[in-house]
């Protein structure tokens, strides 16, 4: 007994290392990679085939079909490619992974201490951020084999256990409650690599024999996709599709396989190489084959989805912001859609507020119009900057913190634009509540003022958009012109005073109080590029 439980023990601690290998190969090549991967998805996905091999090089680079799958919906959210490639690409991330598997059964664990030791040495004595994430790798690749070499050595003594015999092999009897067992189990573990690996300790250290494990590698192709189901019910529509995209064809291959279990069976042995690699092999092969069957079918697979999952509800939304919390395991993707958030709601605030103020000062606009986007900023400000702090509690590269800091910082000035323009169309119904009249003049110059905001804001926006430095130099370059034009508007206002024999006071403070709100509205805008600039 002594002997079985110690072999439990070195069981599970192998299994919790090539997990927690798993999971810091997957960060490591993240911080490498996940920028260079959408960019690469974008660009080499306009034909089934190329999304298909596209997923499997992405998934295999990043080590992860889940975050190839975050990827994708930010892609398809934003069209940057279409329901049926993105279809294309989860077929491929499938096939991706069964490349893993492959790279594990090669038994090189005798190394996994040069790997450990190497990881080590860069994390702790090298500073350079991108070396560290170079010895995280590393780390992660000795932890992933020397979990592998426990889960195999932990297994050997227990094959001299005739009673846990007896049980593993009236399981692997009944195919179908294996296959059930290697699914529930690969879920919990969220990593079908790690329950096919079992299954090839069992075969090498002569527990079961490669037929027997077919079927839990038919189970852990299931299991793989039941964590992407189950943390979809948090995405929005387009992480909803593909996730059941995503279960249902690797479901149907599965019901599929064991329709011909019989006639897989007796030629699984043929397969080239020892036992495991014959394992490797038809893990490969049986993805290879499902996603050519489904890849002729996928325009018409996508039809389907979009028919029947259209949300009729989100047509009168103005406006909504589309971030995804499972973006949170992908902090590189995360702040790229974060940014392309605030893209969005600041476009709405150039187009719906600013360009209608000019009609409102003219009294060709209802206030409610702008009171009502104002409740649309204040209401996605708080669902991004709430996203944004709970990002900031993973664990970010310098790069990536500061990036989110100019994040908040240009999206907190947003807000406060949307806010300021409240206030200063509350000064501004002063003017009808005591039936003032502005002069032509002060009107024509607090519309040259709205014209100076509205081209600051954009161009403000387009260097965060473009990342572009010259841009943002140039917008504040021009705040000495804003200043003097301050000063001009004032002066002139006061002169006009002195010269009238009666002077209303109510005018005088109503517009410049005006001038005053607006002016903070354009120190607002040019904050915008002071933070792309870094001066914050």
């Amino acid at each position: 007994m002594t002997l079985i439980w110690q072999s439990f023990f070195s069981f599970i601690g192998g299994l919790g290392i090539f997990l927690y290998g798993t999971y810091l190969l997957s960060n490591g090549l993240q911080r490498l990679a996940a920028s260079k991967m959408r960019d690469y998805l974008t660009r080499l996905t306009d034909t089934r085939l190329k999304a298909l091999f596209s997923g499997v090089v992405a998934t295999f680079i990043l080590q992860s079909s889940t975050v190839t799958s975050i990827i994708l919906v930010g892609l398809v959210s934003s069209s940057a490619i279409g329901l049926s490639q993105a279809f294309g690409v989860v077929l491929g991330s499938a096939i991706g992974t069964t490349l893993t598997v492959q790279i594990l059964t090669f038994d090189i664990s005798m190394f996994s201490s040069v790997f450990i030791f190497l990881g080590v040495i860069f994390i702790i004595f090298v500073k350079h951020n991108r070396w560290k994430t170079t010895g995280m790798i590393l780390l992660s690749i000795g932890f992933i084999f020397f979990g592998i070499h426990l889960i195999s050595s932990s297994i050997e003594p227990l094959s001299q256990e005739q009673y846990l015999l007896d049980v593993l092999l009236n399981i692997s009897d009944i195919p179908i409650m294996f296959a059930f067992i290697s699914m529930v189990l690969t879920a919990i573990f969220h990593s079908s690599a790690a329950m096919i690996m079992i299954g090839v300790a069992f075969v090498t250290n002569g527990v079961l024999s490669v037929e027997a494990i077919i079927p839990l590698v038919l189970g852990a192709n299931v299991g793989s996709t039941i964590p992407v189901l189950v943390s979809s019910t948090t995405s929005n529509q387009k992480g909803k599709q593909l996730a059941v995209f995503y279960f249902s064809f690797k479901l149907i291959g599965v019901v599929i396989a064991f329709l011909g279990l019989h006639l897989i069976l007796p030629y699984s042995g043929l397969l080239p190489g020892s036992p495991d690699r014959q394992i490797a092999h038809f893990h490969t092969i049986f993805n290879i084959g499902i996603a050519f069957l489904f890849l002729p079918v996928l325009p018409a697979v996508a039809q389907l989805f979009k028919k029947f999952t259209v949300s009729s509800s989100e047509k009168d939304i103005t406006f909504q912001v589309e971030l995804d919390q499972n973006l949170i395991k992908v902090p590189e993707e995360a702040l790229h859609q974060s940014k392309k958030e605030i893209i969005r709601l600041a476009q709405m605030v150039q187009t719906d507020m600013l360009k209608r103020l000019s009609d409102y000062v003219n009294g060709h606009l209802k206030q409610q119009k702008l009171y009502h986007v104002e409740m649309l900023i204040d209401a996605s400000y708080i669902k991004i900057q709430q996203f944004l702090l709970k990002l900031a509690q993973q664990n970010l590269t310098d790069e990536q913190s500061n990036l989110e800091v100019k994040l908040l910082n240009i999206l907190n000035d947003i807000e406060h634009i949307g806010d300021t323009v409240v206030r200063f169309i509350g000064v501004a119904e002063k003017v009808s509540q005591k039936n003032i009249v502005l002069s032509k003049r002060d009107l024509n110059k607090m519309n040259i003022l709205l014209n100076y905001i509205e081209r600051t804001f954009i161009n403000s926006i387009t260097s965060f958009k473009e990342n572009d430095l010259q841009l943002a130099k140039d917008v504040l370059q021009y705040q000495a012109s804003i200043d003097q034009f301050e000063k001009d508007v004032k002066f002139e206002h006061f002169n006009r005073l002195i010269d009238k024999e009666v002077h209303d006071p109510d005018i005088s403070a109503v517009y410049l109080d005006m001038i005053n709100q607006l002016l903070h509205v354009y120190h607002h805008a040019m904050n915008i590029s002071r933070t792309v600039l870094g001066l914050i």
